[in-house]
């Protein structure tokens, strides 16, 4: 798999050396959510659905339900995302599984990660109940998130032998793209405040998590035997793309809730999330990650160049 590689033990820069004092499962209790607020469960204007004016004549009650449910889904996404990719990455990573030039402190740092990520996948699995209490809704049906399905697919299509390489760019994706979810709702005060905790305990974890990755990327990427590269390179803005494209079944779900009928759930869908508008939702969204790849040089082939383009993620 590897090629000559400059040596990277001069490098990494460990950003994990004082985890015992920060790390949330080294430092903080498993949160409980208990609140009774009369506030919002999610920043509005991070949510498409509550914009359109089908769900605004249905009331300030229904919006806020409409974000918890946008919550509900977050949550999800995250257990399924920790619990089945990242964590499972990073002990791969620490168990030197990938043929990649990863040095000692980042095998010890992967496992730190593994650690974080399961305690994430803990909390937010396990507030599902306390929140839908607090905010008065009934859970959807827990499903398998989309990029979860669309992932298996892709490992299926790669065969066994390429898709444990697969899932560890999947991962860097997904750790280095910077969501407004983890920026901006820990301090939006219209939030309630067990939410604004919880998320911004997750994203003091994650800022290590994402300067590791980047750093995982700028390795192991040059490491990668060209034939390699021609196979994960034209696959990575289809993962950004994945990553980033909403959950249109479970809005369409969280609509029904509302008491939307299904042909009225379907025309708000297709007006705040046309392929146009996620297309250039995910564009702005993805400009750090995209900056970041091509610095590694991965744009630098052709093919995925051209795939780049197509999803028009860059030109």
């Amino acid at each position: 798999m590897l090629h000559q590689f400059e040596p990277i033990q001069r490098i990494y820069r460990s950003r994990f050396r004082n985890w015992n004092a920060h790390a949330a499962v080294r430092t903080k209790p498993l949160p409980e959510f208990r609140s009774r607020e009369i506030k919002l469960f999610f920043t509005p204007e991070l949510v498409a659905l509550v914009q359109h004016p089908l769900v605004q004549s249905r009331g300030d009650v229904a919006i806020r339900e409409l974000l918890a449910y946008h919550l509900l889904g977050h949550l999800n996404f995250t257990d399924a995302l920790e619990s089945e990719v990242v964590a499972p990455v990073a002990c791969m990573i620490g168990r030197d599984q990938f043929d990649l030039p990863f040095t000692s402190a980042m095998r010890t740092d992967a496992r730190k990660i593994a650690v974080d990520e399961m305690y994430h996948a803990l909390f937010t699995g396990g507030l599902v109940d306390d929140i839908s209490s607090a905010a008065g809704v009934v859970p959807l049906q827990k499903l398998r998130p989309s990029f979860l399905l669309e992932l298996d697919a892709i490992k299926l299509e790669l065969g066994p032998d390429l898709a444990a390489l697969a899932t560890f760019f999947f991962a860097v994706v997904s750790e280095t793209l910077i969501t407004a979810t983890l920026t901006q709702v820990p301090n939006d005060e219209r939030v309630v405040s067990g939410v604004r905790t919880i998320l911004r305990d997750h994203a003091e974890d994650e800022a290590r998590h994402h300067l590791f990755f980047a750093d995982a990327l700028m390795m192991a990427w040059p490491a990668l035997a060209p034939r390699l590269r021609t196979v994960i390179g034209p696959l990575l803005p289809r993962f950004i793309t994945l990553f980033l494209c909403p959950d249109l079944l479970h809005a369409q779900l969280s609509l029904a809730r509302l008491g939307l009928s299904k042909a009225e759930a379907e025309a708000i869908i297709e007006e705040v999330h046309s392929p146009g508008r996620i297309s250039a939702d995910i564009r702005k969204r993805a400009r750090g990650v995209v900056a970041m790849m091509q610095r590694a040089g991965i744009t630098e082939d052709a093919e995925t160049d051209d795939a780049f383009r197509s999803y028009g993620l860059i030109g």
